[in-house]
């Protein structure tokens, strides 16, 4: 639809329910940074700065949501997004070379925490740098309704391969697909028998008794909330901050375990994804006196074809997994309960996460801010890893920033590391809810969980919690 913005006509669509999401996010903090992503993208080679600021520049012309504009009418309230015509950067050179790596770190991590005005100007923000120990690239801050992790790796890997083409003469990489045609698509779906079969699905989903809300530090949330509501049957949770402070620990599983893991994938054809899966309800189980009604929830990048894959923007919907499995099923009949749930999930995970959740409430009749989940988990299978031959043997660091703020009271992220391909785990955090103590704890139990269930995978869901 045609909308005059600022005296000039554009091309403006509604935003998508994923991109509503963040938009509710953003609605609740105080602050914007919320919805910050930052990244750090080093390689530690000399790298010529002039070419990559023309790769950048490249791969900003071939993504259209690096271009995205968001837009709300001032008489009707409504939110609109557009793409800008590209227009050439400059963009900005720091050298941080001299500084101790973590005071670099903690620069780009501070400019993470740097808002974005949702309704003005650019929603990125892209920085040349020079890190310590000789590494050098680029530092890079998106507003979430832009990107969501797949396109922050998308972007890069484009980057990547625009500068070796640049700089190595090695193939010019294919082109990013069209974001708006992704949005036509996500647009299209309201109304269709898609979307009939997908509120079918849920709404099945919905007429199960209701589930249990498992805290990952054990009981004691849930029964202190069924004192404070004199309701000693209640099985919903609260987990919420007025603020949204947050941080984010991690954890780096080393190649070898990682290469275990990715085995015992193969070997069984179980997902690692679906592993981690397992280890995480077995820990919620674990702490919650043998539980076996566990509900996690799962984020879905949705991003099944070439138009989805190369298209940018965020496609990530975020629904409950819910699994009830007694323990004494043994590992591997549990990991293929949570893969055969999670694939019927996957089939239907279009379905609007803001719908789906009004849904469950007017259901279940929870109160404000009620849940049965504790923790939110996504498996990003995807690196930086041989992207471009050339710089197969060149060292690669990536990181991640936090803004200061949690949109999620606990969210974890699996994610392979573009140098040695092994699993870091991100826990993103709210500081009212967590605290780094009872993250290591958890993650020290899951790890266990973990490697205990791929090395004796016919023993009981039970037997492998008095193991550990």
């Amino acid at each position: 639809m045609e909308k005059i913005i600022g005296g000039v006509k554009r091309d403006c669509y509604p935003l998508t329910p994923a991109q509503m999401v963040h938009m509710y996010t953003l609605g609740l903090s105080p602050t914007a940074e919320i919805v910050n992503i930052g990244t750090g993208q080093f390689l530690q080679t000399k790298l010529n700065i002039s070419v990559l600021r023309e790769a950048l520049n490249r791969a900003v012309e071939r993504c259209e949501t690096m271009r995205l504009r968001i837009w709300q009418d001032p008489e009707t309230g409504e939110l609109w997004q557009y793409i800008m015509p590209y227009e050439n950067r400059y963009f900005e050179y720091y050298d941080f070379s001299e500084l101790e790596e973590e005071k670099a770190h903690a620069v780009l991590q501070k400019w993470t925490s740097q808002p974005f005005d949702t309704f003005r100007g650019e929603l990125s923000r892209i920085v040349i740098v020079s890190m310590p120990n000789g590494y050098n690239g680029y530092y890079f801050n998106v507003h979430h309704t832009c990107m969501d992790s797949c396109s922050v790796i998308t972007f890069t890997r484009d980057v990547m391969a625009l500068y070796c083409n640049l700089m190595y003469n090695t193939p010019y990489p294919s082109p990013m697909t069209s974001y708006i045609d992704s949005v036509k698509k996500d647009l299209a779906y309201e109304g269709s028998k898609k979307q009939q079969r997908d509120m079918a699905y849920w709404h099945e989903k919905l007429a199960q008794p209701e589930p249990i809300y498992t805290d990952f530090t054990g009981l004691g949330r849930l029964l202190e909330l069924r004192r404070e509501n004199n309701n000693p049957q209640q099985r919903w949770g609260k987990l919420s901050t007025p603020d949204g402070a947050g941080n984010t620990i991690t954890y780096d599983l080393d190649a070898e375990s990682t290469n275990k893991l990715i085995a015992f994938s193969e070997q069984y054809d179980i997902p690692v994804g679906v592993i981690i899966l397992h280890a995480i309800r077995t820990v919620l189980s674990k702490f919650n006196n043998n539980e076996t009604d566990i509900t996690i929830r799962n984020f879905i990048s949705r991003r099944s074809t070439v138009l989805h894959k190369k298209c940018g923007g965020v496609r990530m919907h975020c629904l409950p997994l819910r699994t009830i499995i007694d323990n004494s099923k043994t590992v591997l009949e549990s990991m293929r309960i949570i893969k055969k749930e999670q694939q019927e999930q996957f089939l239907h995970a279009d379905y609007s996460t803001m719908r789906y959740y009004y849904e469950e409430k007017t259901k279940y009749n929870y109160g404000d801010d009620g849940t049965y989940h504790s923790i939110s988990f996504t498996y990003q299978n995807a690196s930086i890893k041989g992207l471009v031959p050339i710089l197969k043997n060149i060292p690669f660091k990536s990181r991640w920033y936090t803004s200061g703020k949690q949109p999620q009271p606990m969210y974890i992220t699996a994610m392979h590391r573009p140098n040695d391909a092994g699993l870091t785990f991100y826990f993103g955090y709210q500081t009212a809810v967590a605290t780094p103590e009872e993250i290591e704890f958890l993650y020290y139990f899951a790890g266990k969980v973990l490697f205990r269930s791929i090395e004796n995978p016919d023993k009981t869901i039970q037997e492998i919690i008095d193991m550990t």
